[in-house]
């Protein structure tokens, strides 16, 4: 199959820029490869690079950053330990009622079709 057995290869043929400037392709192609060489290269130099290799790369920042967080963790357990007041956790729900006064409704029950009671109870 040929360029010209393509339908619509007419059509299609306005939107070349190789058909206006020749030689387009070839440098377009070239001006990618350029571009592209450094990240190529860094990724040809890496792919040899063992799981050993890797861990010995991340060395510098990974035990610095684990040792700080590992001695921060100690320090908060230690201070915990030495007779803090304990924390009261609040529900949000009781955090947003609090000091409100509301009436309770009474608790209805509703018999359910399989012969179930179900208690419904709403407070506003």
């Amino acid at each position: 199959m040929n360029r010209s057995d393509v339908p619509g290869q007419e059509f299609l043929a306005v939107l070349d820029p190789d058909r206006s400037d020749p030689g387009y392709w070839y440098r377009f192609h070239r001006w990618i490869l350029t571009a592209a060489a450094p990240e190529l290269a860094r990724r040809r130099r890496a792919a040899g690079a063992t799981v050993g290799d890797v861990m010995l790369s991340w060395w510098r920042a990974l035990v610095p950053a684990a040792l700080a967080t590992a001695l921060l963790a100690a320090l908060m357990l230690f201070q915990e330990r030495r007779g803090s007041t304990p924390v009261a956790h609040v529900d949000m729900s009781e955090a947003l009622v609090e000091g409100v006064e509301v009436p309770d409704m009474p608790s209805f029950e509703i018999a359910a079709p399989d012969g179930a009671i179900e208690f419904v109870n709403e407070i506003y």
